[in-house]
């Protein structure tokens, strides 16, 4: 299958004709590339690979209560609160998603140069670098609040005098951007044209932004366009496999393909066993939010949970997401085998080694058999699902309250159901308090997303409960080693502070170069 391949452009400006317009006839110029339908494929497929690194779609959930990652400090110290301007993690979202606007804006100013295209793709081209565009401001202003706002190339001397622009201007911008992009979209794609945006990922995204808000009748209202327009896929372990890439639950996923473009998270979830380091590890406090199967929580007196026993009957999701100990998988050989992740066990256990889990927990969400040299991944990375536009629908309908019976059945329920739950406490509608709905849907969210793209770490900031999760320490599997804590392992000792924490501090290299650039309040 025909993928969105990041093609290198490189535009070389030339500088030593005394006719500045003078076209070079050896290489290919700003001045002559934009000719062809091809020229503008080509750029705007590379500005694909600028959505999300694959780094950063896993590691944000680091900074949540549900990982922990030993070895990228920068995304680390962010989790426990020891972090200022200078942190590299905030200085590379920052330039990373501006460069990306300023590629978007360069393909924009061009695009309509290019004489050899249809009218009809044109449009569609621009609407996917509008919503491509809208997507980086989205992030700049959910980590940042006000920050510059371009639309347009400009010089490095005008980069020097930028100054923050209100954040309600910029989601405004994204709207309407969005917006043309919905008009201008195709509704679906080739099968060889697989992971282009479409109208669908625009409604959805734009649902999402609205969500993110508080706007909750528009974001209901987006959502519920979408709605049996899509489908959940059968087997929610099996929608991460490269086997069912592309199927009728994805609505956007970040392309790659074997060799040709591949990421490496996956040295950083398997076990050294099968050749990978504890780079990224869950921790309890999200193994604990799954329910038993029958859909009680496990400090419920009727669930059947059993403390000596803590994964059997659990949310099947907990397994296709999490390995814990006594976990059975197929190796790269093909041989099933079993992870022993008890204390000091070799070479799998916790602590073990500097390669081993600190938590007690590896990865199982994202394994590719398939992978070249055990690491180097071309699975797919989903960013958009119909499962998120479900939980987008009901969380928004419970805050205005409109949530109704009809909707749980069309949303949570059918989402349980496809993990493989099962009872009335599983099943069956709870009833209009809208807290309970609100705890619900949360949880929900966290358990049917847990490590894409970082849902959980954006979700605990807009509820503003960041405070509260992440505030003492993170733990691991119960080893009883010591009596604190109930004898879970204590990994990490998280702080928040709600006066400044909210809010990323603006880059201190952006403010050095630019003193027109302020500070978010207590940085």
């Amino acid at each position: 299958m025909k993928r969105i391949i990041t093609y290198l452009v490189v535009i070389a400006v030339i500088s030593s004709c005394a006719d500045l317009d003078l076209v070079p006839k050896d290489a290919q110029s700003e001045l002559n590339y934009w000719q062809t339908e091809e020229d503008a494929r080509i750029f705007l497929n590379s500005m694909y690979a600028d959505l999300m690194s694959a780094d950063s779609y896993l590691l944000l959930s680091a900074l949540s209560d549900d990982a922990y990652t030993r070895a990228q400090e920068g995304y680390r110290n962010i989790a426990n609160g020891n972090y200022d301007a200078s942190n590299g993690v905030v200085r590379g979202m920052w330039s990373g998603r501006y460069a990306s606007i300023r590629r978007s804006n360069i393909f924009l100013n061009n695009i309509n140069n290019v004489v050899e295209i249809s009218e009809e793709k044109r449009a569609a081209y621009i609407a996917e670098a509008r919503f491509i565009r809208a997507w980086h401001y989205f992030y700049l202003i959910e980590l940042f609040g006000d920050v510059p706002f371009i639309t347009d190339e400009i010089s490095i001397e005008e980069s020097l005098e930028v100054t923050r622009t209100d954040e309600a201007e910029i989601l405004g911008f994204i709207y309407d951007e969005l917006d043309l992009a919905i008009s201008d979209l195709p509704s679906d794609v080739a099968g060889d044209q697989q992971g282009r945006i479409t109208s669908g990922a625009a409604i959805a995204f734009k649902s999402r932004v609205h969500l993110y808000n508080g706007q909750h009748s528009e974001a209901a209202a987006l959502a519920g366009q979408l709605i049996d327009e899509y489908a959940l896929f059968p087997d929610y372990g099996g929608l991460f496999n490269m086997a069912n890439e592309n199927n009728e639950e994805v609505i956007l996923s970040l392309q790659y393909v074997p060799v040709d473009r591949e990421h490496g998270i996956q040295y950083f979830l398997i076990p050294p066993s099968l050749g990978g380091y504890a780079n990224f590890s869950p921790l309890q406090e999200l193994v604990d939010s799954y329910p038993m199967a029958n859909g009680l929580a496990i400090d419920d007196p009727l669930s059947g949970y059993d403390e000596s026993n803590p994964y059997q009957n659990r949310d099947p999701r907990l397994s296709a997401t999490i390995i814990h100990d006594e976990y059975s998988l197929t190796d790269f050989s093909g041989n099933e085998v079993t992870i022993d992740t008890s204390p000091g066990a070799e070479p799998n256990g916790l602590n073990f080694s500097s390669n081993s889990t600190p938590t007690g927990y590896y990865v199982s969400k994202f394994y590719d058999q398939q992978a070249r040299n055990v690491s180097n991944s071309g699975l797919n990375l989903i960013v958009i699902r119909y499962a998120e536009v479900l939980l987008n629908y009901a969380e928004a309908k419970i805050e205005s309250g409109t949530f109704t019976s009809a909707d749980w059945n069309n949303t949570v329920r059918q989402i349980r159901e496809r993990a493989g739950l099962s009872g009335a406490a599983a099943l069956n509608y709870p009833g209009n308090d809208q807290e309970a709905l609100r705890t619900i849907v949360r949880n929900e969210r966290r358990l049917e997303l847990a490590f894409e793209a970082g849902h959980r770490f954006f979700d605990i900031r807009r509820w503003q409960i960041a405070d509260e999760v992440l505030d003492g320490w993170a733990h691991g599997i119960q080893t009883n080693v010591s009596p604190q804590d109930d004898g879970y392992e204590r990994v990490d000792l998280r702080t928040f502070d709600t006066d400044k924490h909210y809010l990323w501090p603006i880059p201190q290299s952006e403010r050095d170069i630019n003193d027109k650039l302020s500070q978010n309040p207590n940085w």
